[in-house]
């Protein structure tokens, strides 16, 4: 009895949070990697800028941004399972980063170069009054398939993948 009301604690204790960044942020999407390189190559990243990926889910993000252009990594995940895997997946990929079990709305963006994210329409029309806010001149938003509402972009990547990526920067 007592181990069965302790297994139901723990999967809703997994479960709802997972449920809620899902409603907030967006399902479980994976951005190709070759999409984030087409990205991080047109934004000509400087070895050691700051980057953070909203919703890193899995934390491939990461990984790609600190393993092959250098750069000081953050993932922002709030699924607990998602950011036990994304965890993991660091560990084993030995790169040095992090992945912070954060609700991305609420993390100060100020000293982010680059921010990535693939987010909902309804995230990232929340997002854009933050990003205006609190992101300095010159910083980069790479956001796939969605756009950034009332903001233009920079530059619209067609990928060999589904969906665009549309590259922003703040004024």
């Amino acid at each position: 009895m007592i181990g069965s009301i302790l297994m139901i604690i723990i999967v809703l204790a997994l479960v709802v949070p997972t449920v809620y960044a899902f409603h907030v942020g967006a399902p479980i999407l994976f951005t190709p990697k070759s999409s984030i390189r087409q990205a991080l190559e047109f934004c000509e990243v400087k070895k050691g800028r700051k980057f953070y990926d909203l919703g890193c889910g899995t934390g491939r993000n990461v990984i790609v941004a600190a393993k092959e252009f250098n750069l000081d990594s953050v993932g922002l995940e709030l699924s607990p399972i998602l950011f036990l895997i994304s965890r993991m997946n660091l560990s084993l990929s030995r790169v040095p980063a992090e992945i912070r079990l954060k609700n991305m709305y609420k993390v100060d963006l100020s000293q982010a170069d680059v921010v990535c994210c693939f987010l909902t329409p309804k995230a990232m029309r929340k997002l854009a009054p933050k990003f205006e806010r609190e992101l300095k001149s010159g910083a980069k938003i790479i956001s796939y398939c969605f756009r950034l509402p009332d903001w233009e972009p920079l530059k619209i990547i067609d990928t060999d993948n589904p969906g665009k990526i549309f590259i922003y920067e703040k004024k």
